[in-house]
């Protein structure tokens, strides 16, 4: 079962595979967590920048999530710093079970999947420092269980492997919480709010086509829950129903300093019984300002709803078949952006990046839409194949477009990337 023996107190249950795999979804999780030392160290001249990771046979997803993740500082130093409290193996006398158990809970371990991923950085960040060939994560998948031949879904491996490492301070950085709420239209002021934490949010593509746009239809307008229809809202027992409003909303409070976002491209059909790809397009900016979607935002809050984009994870291919990469921004100081195809890595230009991760098809058809890592007949081959009706596709293809997109927080910078403030201004 994979990741599945490391994450202890769990249920879990098989759900059908997206993007050609396994999916594996905890339904309830019990894990322990502990204080690490962060080592933020300041920011080099030259940002670290992986060689990439070899495929093991289909492990795409894992690859490409993992390098929107190594390629944040904070979250490197947290996992290369997952080290866990030193025990003193001097004692007076032997201890007795009531003490073992004590220094146990006192003295908690880094979890596996802690050791594995800090294992895997180490391993990633020595290669970039060598300019050594991709790093072969072998090890990693042994030491959690995965099977290298089968394909998993990439949003859904770093969910279960976030809280699987175990450490408060790297989960904290992704985690977020949104409210939802039920309130009475009577007057009398009755209401039911419930703090909903997530770790990504996910957005239907198939009812807009952006992003924005997708939030204001989760957190905008609320559902008016009218009692002539027979859904009005009982606000307690024995209550008589009231007409009510129902919805959630995003609060800046609530907003993590690395924001990941879903994009819902799969849809299960329940009258035929079949999941396809929905391969339409669907665009995000490179600066989010979600001032205009958080609620209740007071002032000296507006520099919590700004983020940069900092990594994109892509799929091409259609449902139960298809492959993983990643555009990564691994220096916020500069505007250069990174393919990692696995083991792959090609420098490219923003615009490029942008024709491939929205998704269909670009009135463009120039030079600068070429993928630059070919020459020649090599060259001419793709934009053939890449170019249907006059219109040009990105670098993948047709089939090629965003599954999950990540930002950071611009106030947060200074501590996500170990540099001083004055970088702040350029982005």
């Amino acid at each position: 079962m994979g990741l599945l023996r490391h994450f202890p107190k769990t249920i879990w249950r098989r759900l059908p595979p997206f993007g050609g795999g396994i999916a594996l979804v905890a339904l309830a999780a019990s894990t322990g967590s502990f204080s690490l030392a962060i080592r933020c160290h300041a920011k080099t001249t030259t940002p670290v920048i992986s060689t990439g990771l070899k495929n093991l046979g289909n492990t795409c997803y894992m690859n490409a999530q993992l390098q929107c993740a190594f390629h944040i500082p904070a979250v490197r130093n947290i996992v290369l710093s997952s080290e866990g409290e030193t025990r003193n193996e001097v004692t007076e006398s032997p201890p007795d079970d009531s003490t073992l158990v004590e220094d146990s809970e006192l003295s908690p371990q880094p979890s596996e999947a802690s050791l594995a991923t800090k294992e895997l950085f180490d391993g990633m960040v020595k290669a970039a420092e060598t300019n050594a060939p991709a790093f072969l994560p072998r090890t990693f998948c042994i030491r959690l269980g995965i099977p290298p031949m089968v394909q998993q879904d990439s949003q859904e491996f770093w969910k279960l492997l976030l809280p699987a490492i175990g450490t408060e301070k790297l989960v904290d950085l992704y985690k977020g919480v949104y409210v939802d709420y039920i309130s009475a239209l009577d007057g009398s002021g009755r209401e039911r709010r419930r703090d909903e934490v997530f770790l990504d949010l996910s957005l239907d593509v198939s009812k807009s086509s952006d992003l924005i746009s997708s939030l204001r239809q989760d957190f905008g307008e609320p559902e008016l829950l009218s009692v002539s229809e027979g859904n009005g809202w009982r606000p307690e027992k024995g209550a008589d129903k009231v007409e009510a409003h129902k919805g959630s909303s995003l609060v800046a409070k609530g907003l993590p300093s690395i924001l990941q976002f879903h994009l819902k491209r799969f849809n299960y059909d329940w009258e035929t019984d079949k999941t396809t790809k929905i391969n339409k397009r669907f665009t995000f900016p490179e600066d989010l300002d979600l001032s205009s979607v958080c609620s209740e935002l007071n002032e000296g809050e507006a520099d919590l709803v700004r983020y940069v984009l900092q990594s994109v994870v892509v799929h091409v291919g259609e449902y139960g078949v298809g492959h993983y990469y990643s555009y990564v921004r691994p220096d916020m100081d500069s505007d250069s952006w990174y393919r990692f195809n696995d083991d792959v890595v090609k420098k490219v230009s923003f615009q490029e990046v942008i024709d491939d991760v929205y998704g269909g098809a670009t009135q463009r058809d120039d030079a600068s839409a070429s993928t630059g890592d070919d020459t020649g007949f090599l060259r001419g081959l793709r934009r053939i194949f890449r170019r249907r009706k006059g219109v040009l596709f990105g670098w993948g293809g047709k089939t090629s477009n965003a599954y999950v997109v990540q930002y950071v927080r611009k106030d947060d910078l200074p501590f996500l990337y170990g540099r001083s403030t004055a970088g702040k201004d350029k982005i």
